[in-house]
């Protein structure tokens, strides 16, 4: 009898147990809880918004060539580094990636729902995410997309400066980011210690003095970039190290490649950009007091196509040293003070060697003008003139919503 009772209890626990184990099996798993890292000397962040042509493997893919750099790269990565890309394409759903000297390129998070990479808030969850779960003493930020500096394009109805999602998830979401966006978006995160545009048109004194606060430096390119952008295993290091000049020292070394004739790029250090203010304030002011127009001869162009059929695209980019150059060409005094306010804020600025008629060339896709017609004045950097013939196109009207604006003395000229 005791071992007939032994029996029954062993059997009425299976029973249970087998009762429990089917309930369990009707429930999800319960997720995996991931903790955040030891903090770190710096967290590089690469925010990838390919979710349009330069993500479309019908067309040119250029995330996974660019992400083949950075692997190829690793071996730059500190131990005390951490290295995270987010990645939105045409083909997949949105993921982050970690990058390490060990472990390679490894998947830390897939999202199950599509996000439109262009969105504030979207961008914001992300940043903070990374943040949260990879802390560090600094940040360093690579936005990498299609972009056109401060300026709206004027194709369509819609809106571009940067970032570009064409997968939005709703009709009425936002495609693109304004550079004022991307600032409250920045501005609720740690200070970075350099913000790399891999982007068109970026590096352009308007986005610069629009994000001062939320960066020490700012890296990128006055025009349009060559396809295949950065050769991040020339850069992994300076990236890793919080080296800004050294950013654009090794993207300046992959150009001349190919059909890519070369590549225009600068340093822009944001702590000195109050001062540039001032000083372009005092000089611009009186000669546009009273809304003169005085034309743009001898001025650099980064983009004409506003002289061509796409009028309705872009607006010039003047190179800003050449347009203050020939501005003050009556008083070579006030221009050899307004450089050294120029030097500080953009330490460094380089073009590509000459090419073989002696001509110092950028690749160009969009854009007609792609030749540097004087050398010694290339200063890097963007800047906007307000003209009588973009009058009804809205882009004197948007530069009036630029803080550079107002900080530069335009205010007061009546543009």
């Amino acid at each position: 009898m005791k071992r007939f009772g032994l029996y029954i209890i062993i059997l009425l626990g299976s029973l249970l147990t087998v009762g429990c184990c089917k309930d369990d099996d009707e429930l999800p798993p319960p997720e995996p809880t991931i903790q955040p890292r030891a903090e770190m000397e710096r967290t590089v962040i690469v925010y990838m918004a390919g979710d349009n042509s330069l993500g479309d493997a019908s067309s040119y893919n250029a995330i996974p060539k660019d992400t083949a750099e950075m692997v190829l790269g690793k071996a730059m990565i500190p131990e005390d580094v951490n290295f995270i890309i987010f990645v939105d394409d045409r083909q997949h759903k949105p993921a982050i990636y970690e990058l390490s000297q060990k472990g390679g390129m490894q998947l830390w998070k897939q999202y199950n729902e599509e996000l439109c990479t262009s969105d504030s808030q979207t961008m914001l969850n992300v940043l903070r995410e990374i943040e949260q779960y990879f802390p560090a003493r600094h940040y360093g930020i690579t936005f990498w997309s299609h972009a056109s500096g401060w300026a709206p394009t004027r194709m369509s109805t819609r809106l571009k400066t940067f970032g570009q999602d064409l997968d939005r998830g709703t009709t009425d979401g936002p495609l693109e980011m304004e550079i004022p966006v991307l600032r409250s978006v920045l501005a609720q995160l740690p200070k970075f210690d350099y913000i790399f545009f891999d982007a068109c048109f970026m590096q352009c004194i308007e986005v610069a003095y629009e994000l001062k606060d939320v960066t020490d430096y700012m890296v990128g390119s006055p025009a349009e970039i060559p396809g295949p952008g950065a050769p991040y295993n020339k850069i992994i290091e300076p990236l890793c190290k919080g080296d800004a000049k050294g950013i654009v020292m090794g993207y300046s070394s992959g150009y001349p490649s190919g059909i890519y004739s070369g590549v225009l790029l600068s340093c822009i250090d944001c702590s000195k950009l109050n001062d540039l203010a001032q000083a372009t304030g005092q000089l611009l002011t009186p000669l546009y007091m009273g809304r003169k127009d005085l034309g743009t001869y001898g001025f650099q162009v980064y983009c004409d196509s506003y002289s061509r059929d796409r009028k309705s695209k872009y607006p010039y980019y003047f190179d800003m040293r050449t347009t203050m150059n020939r501005l003050l060409s009556y008083d070579e005094e006030a221009y050899v003070k307004w450089m050294e306010h120029y030097n500080q804020a953009v330490p460094l600025r380089i073009h590509s060697t000459p090419s073989y008629d002696g001509q110092v060339r950028w690749y160009a896709n969009f854009c007609t003008q792609s030749v540097i017609l004087d050398p010694e004045c290339y200063g890097g950097v963007s800047m906007f003139v307000p003209l009588t013939i973009y009058e009804g196109y809205g882009w004197n009207e948007d530069f009036q919503k630029t803080s550079w604006y107002k900080a530069a003395g335009w205010e007061a000229t009546g543009w």
